[in-house]
């Protein structure tokens, strides 16, 4: 049996601690592949319709990306850097992210699967996705200039 004593010692010997550098480079890039994975669900849905109701579609899901990111991301990431700025020394790798933004994750999964198979058309739904995707792949570039400031 562990004592307090022994399990502390293997936590710390096996906790993957990285420096703030590596946790804004992470929150960086899973922005941004988020949203680029978004942006690709949208693109597939608005290629195969006709090129001005494509236009029309995408112009607007770019326009509240832009509206997305001003008013949402940008302050969001902006508050997350100062946390990820903020940490002396090595922490957990995994502490990129908040336990209130990991389940943020796993309900917006899940919001996400349910609206892909539900029967919202998938031109309207891709308003949704390009605005977050746009919103995550705009919010990426403030850790991204973070990193060489």
């Amino acid at each position: 049996m562990l004592t307090d004593g022994r399990l502390s010692a293997l936590l710390t010997k096996y906790n993957p601690a990285v420096t703030n550098r590596w946790h804004i480079s992470l929150a960086g890039v899973t922005w941004g592949l988020v949203g680029l994975l978004l942006c690709r669900y949208s693109y597939g849905w608005l290629s195969p319709l006709q090129i001005n109701r494509a236009l029309v579609f995408g112009s607007i899901g770019v326009f509240i990306a832009a509206v997305v990111y001003w008013y949402g991301m940008s302050k969001i990431a902006r508050k997350n850097l100062s946390r990820l700025q903020a940490i002396q020394g090595k922490a957990c790798i995994f502490g990129f992210l908040t336990w209130r933004s990991y389940a943020n994750i796993a309900l917006m999964v899940t919001l996400g699967v349910t609206l892909r198979h539900s029967a919202v058309p998938k031109d309207y739904l891709s308003l949704v996705y390009t605005s977050m995707g746009g919103g995550l792949l705009m919010g990426s570039f403030q850790y991204y200039k973070s990193l060489v400031a």
